[in-house]
């Protein structure tokens, strides 16, 4: 076993090192740059395998992993991005409003059933996140007993969300109005901005001097994203809560 991959056993386990070895043999060609990925995306957490593989998530993480290298590799480009975040989503169909304060914020609270509210509107989110909200043109015709079974993309969860920057790593997390109804529902779209305009991330990332990246984010079940960009394994939530 290299050194690599002793160092990934000694943070994942072995089963994990072992997983690596077979994914991932061309990052292994150059030192330390496998267990600097993962150590950027993952806490240290020896169920890793364990989690990865129940799921059947192995092809998943091996194309996040890789596509971390890709952006390692390159340098983010903006500068043909002419259209603002306003006006991308204004083609999408929605109306985007920025969040500069508490009241900003509680404006949107009429959008969500009481069962569902979003625990953003509970106070203090804009100390850790930059908060947005993009709302559907026609979000009056949009009505929720038009959906008996939601889905987390269909036309009502999507037609009110929150799009949120982490303030240290500009992390996005795209909330749905089927808050808790629906699987995931902090991570509406994938959490990738493109996958509701092309052009979405760079054109924040140009406007706002942010720094995320159009990639998919890997989801596992029972993880999150913390504001640290690390995914930690939590035990149980409340409240929307997370505890690990």
């Amino acid at each position: 076993m290299t050194g690599d991959l002793k160092q990934i056993k000694k943070f994942y386990g072995e089963n994990f090192a072992h997983l690596c070895r077979s994914l991932f043999p061309t990052l292994l060609e150059e030192e330390g740059l496998l267990p600097k990925l993962l150590l950027e995306l993952f806490e240290p957490n020896k169920l890793l395998y364990d989690d990865i593989v129940q799921h059947g998530l192995e092809e998943s993480l091996k194309e996040y992993i890789y596509s971390l290298y890709d952006n390692d590799e390159k340098t983010l480009n903006t500068t043909n991005i002419s259209k603002t975040p306003f006006e991308l989503l204004d083609e999408a169909g929605y109306i985007l409003y920025e969040c500069n304060n508490e009241k900003d914020i509680r404006s949107f609270e009429k959008y969500y059933e009481i069962n569902e509210r979003l625990c953003t509107f509970n106070g203090g989110r804009l100390r850790s996140s930059y908060v947005f909200f993009a709302v559907k043109k026609n979000v009056d015709e949009i009505k929720r007993e038009n959906f008996p079974h939601p889905k987390r993309e269909d036309e009502y969860g999507t037609s009110v969300i929150s799009i949120q920057f982490s303030r240290d790593s500009n992390i996005v997390s795209i909330k749905n109005r089927y808050n808790h109804t629906v699987s995931n529902p902090d991570a509406t779209f994938g959490n990738n901005l493109d996958n509701i305009i092309p052009g979405l991330t760079d054109s924040f990332n140009k406007v706002y001097n942010f720094r995320c990246l159009s990639n998919k984010k890997l989801h596992i079940p029972g993880y999150l994203y913390a504001n640290d960009g690390k995914l930690y394994k939590y035990n149980y939530e409340i409240n929307n809560i997370y505890y690990c």
